[in-house]
């Protein structure tokens, strides 16, 4: 049972909600959290008829109080295993001790190359020969939890952000699904 947090386009969330939708993968999406009311991961999870809440950082006097509504959604609906997908906001480590252990990532590097929300621009202007992604466990430092699983891919020298990263996107949705195998083979044991 997971909840996705994205901020953006969600198409970590479709290929999750596609493979559950055929069978091939044994996930119950239980909500899906967003701080983005204009996101497209919203219009994914209608078009699925999959819960979701818009939860905006704006909409709370402090961050503890936007997190605190971000953990009581994901504790109503009975998530077993919450997948950041292109949540673009770091999280507390409040947040992280109320998901111990159950909580991922995925990112567009090779970490630990590359934190943050500039990655693929980092890996372009640094003349990289290789990138990819990472699922990783969250962890109080920003990128720097243990990795799950990674795949590389060659920066080709036409590269660009638009190109890099749809060629990035495409890794990422091989690995996250069988990220969240393994995370959810350990927290059933």
């Amino acid at each position: 049972k997971i909840g996705v947090l994205a901020s953006g386009e969600g198409t970590n969330f479709q290929e999750l909600i596609n493979l559950s939708a055929e069978n091939k993968f044994d996930i119950d999406i239980k909500v899906l959290i967003s701080n983005n009311e204009g996101a497209g991961c919203i219009k994914r999870a209608k078009k699925a008829n999959t819960p979701y809440k818009i939860i905006k950082r704006n909409n709370f006097t402090s961050n503890e109080l936007f997190e605190e509504e971000i953990i009581n959604t994901l504790i109503f609906h009975d998530v077993e295993l919450v997948v950041m997908a292109g949540w673009m906001k770091i999280v507390s480590s409040f947040f992280v001790s109320k998901f111990k252990d159950k909580i991922i990532n995925i990112h567009p590097s090779l970490l630990p190359s590359y934190k943050g929300s500039k990655a693929i621009e980092e890996a372009l202007s640094n003349n990289s020969k290789i990138t990819g992604c990472s699922v990783h466990f969250v962890d109080k430092e920003v990128d720097s939890g243990s990795l799950i699983m990674q795949a590389a891919l060659s920066v080709l020298k036409d590269d660009n952000f638009i190109t890099l990263s749809k060629r990035i996107q495409i890794l990422e949705h091989i690995i996250l699904p069988l990220s969240i195998s393994h995370a959810g083979f350990l927290i059933r044991g």
